[in-house]
């Protein structure tokens, strides 16, 4: 399984160009951004996003590892990926979560 950070040099780039857009998407619902600020778990935080914007998460999961995504690697998949973003204190700042403790 890829993670974000397996991504490198041209790779990185071009992998946070097909990113941006349905990231923009997601950030762009009011309810998925205040429970992002909020700390709230990232089991529910993922459950909100694939409830509201699946086409956008299987996107983005497809895009940084293009294993099918399943019933079984589905939820994984979403947490890693949040997981990743809020542990990069670069990446979470640039999403507006420097700051926020995230609950697991």
């Amino acid at each position: 399984m890829k993670n974000l950070s397996d991504y490198k040099g041209q790779d990185a780039f071009e992998l946070w160009a097909d990113l941006m857009e349905p990231i923009v998407a997601i950030l762009q619902d009011e309810s998925i951004t205040d429970l992002m600020r909020s700390g709230a778990s990232k089991f529910k935080l993922a459950a909100a996003i694939m409830k509201t914007h699946k086409a956008e998460a299987e996107q983005i999961m497809t895009r940084i590892d293009p294993e099918p995504v399943n019933a079984l690697n589905l939820v994984v998949r979403v947490i890693r990926f949040l997981s990743e973003i809020g542990s990069d204190p670069v990446i979470a700042s640039f999403f507006g979560l420097q700051g926020q403790e995230s609950k697991e």
